[in-house]
């Protein structure tokens, strides 16, 4: 099983500025590609994991086993941070990762419905408990429907494309079925952009992950020591721009230092071997030590 080729590993073991005494968090798992390499950078420091996703943590606690007496892992939204430290007792951590968007895994788990490439229920939901996308359609208004498509994914006839959407949204299950009513209104060549972007949208409102992230983005840093780093990879111009606005405050107000002014993007190399990593792109923040 191949949950998410980590990208941008080396950058993210120099700018973490690991610790031999420190405690880490990778609040985003998945298949702990960038935790099992952070492990193996430092041979002392303590990590915790986090993600919401049940079978990213059953498969990450398998291969991260020969490291469990330094490592731990919890099934938490990582919004949940703050509870997670209490009950480990721990003050506080030195570090925070945070690797955005879906896995591997998630996009060829033809179950988990989140891709336009592979028929499947149309669900979309990272936990459980959260509501799935056929279900949220049924309920949702033309108008926010529309702003859902242009907001999170940048769509450009995103009216007509709500309006179709809309429309058959009663009879909606499969992910089939969604890609059918795009293609309706989407000349074949730009078809797969498209595609990609509508089911971008969708999969960011049914979990609400813009909110979520300001959440967790908020609680790493209050619980990050005088000194700590916060490390966020982001895929999209939506959540790349929410997280460069959310460190750009706290730098304004003097509570942390932003290492990078200017983005950091993976090497040419990297691409080549995992064109995924193409768009990603990692920021990175101090907490001031009067802080």
């Amino acid at each position: 099983m191949v949950f998410h080729q980590p990208v941008l590993v080396a950058e993210v073991i120099e700018w973490m500025n690991l610790r031999p005494s420190g405690v880490y968090c990778d609040c985003t798992v998945g298949g702990a590609g960038h935790l099992m390499a952070l492990l193996k950078a430092n041979r002392k420091a303590y990590f915790i994991g986090l993600d919401w996703d049940a079978e990213a943590i059953a498969f990450s606690k398998k291969r991260l086993s020969p490291f469990k007496d330094r490592c731990v892992l919890f099934q938490e939204n990582f919004t949940n941070l703050g509870f997670i430290l209490k009950r480990l007792k721990l003050p506080g951590i030195d570090g925070a990762l945070f690797d955005l968007g879906v896995s591997y895994h998630q996009l060829t788990t033809p179950e988990r419905g989140f891709s336009f490439e592979r028929n499947g229920p149309l669900l979309m939901n990272m936990a459980p408990n959260t509501p799935p996308l056929f279900k949220k359609l049924r309920q949702v208004k033309m108008d926010e429907l529309k702003r859902i498509l242009k907001i999170y994914g940048d769509v450009r006839n995103s009216r007509s494309l709500a309006r179709e959407i809309y429309e058959h949204r009663g009879h909606l299950e499969t992910t089939g079925q969604l890609r059918e009513l795009v293609a309706k209104k989407i000349p074949r060549r730009f078809l797969k952009k498209n595609l990609h972007k509508v089911f971008q949208a969708l999969r960011i409102w049914t979990n609400d992950e813009l909110t979520n992230l300001i959440s967790g983005l908020r609680v790493a840093f209050e619980n990050l020591k005088p000194g700590g780093r916060i490390l966020i990879i982001a895929y999209h111009s939506g959540e790349d721009r929410l997280v460069k606005n959310f460190l750009r405050q706290l730098s304004l107000l003097k509570k942390l230092k932003i290492l990078n002014k200017k983005v950091i993007r993976p090497a040419e190399s990297e691409i080549k071997k995992n064109p995924q990593a193409r768009s990603a792109r990692l920021r990175v923040g101090e907490k001031c030590a009067s802080f």
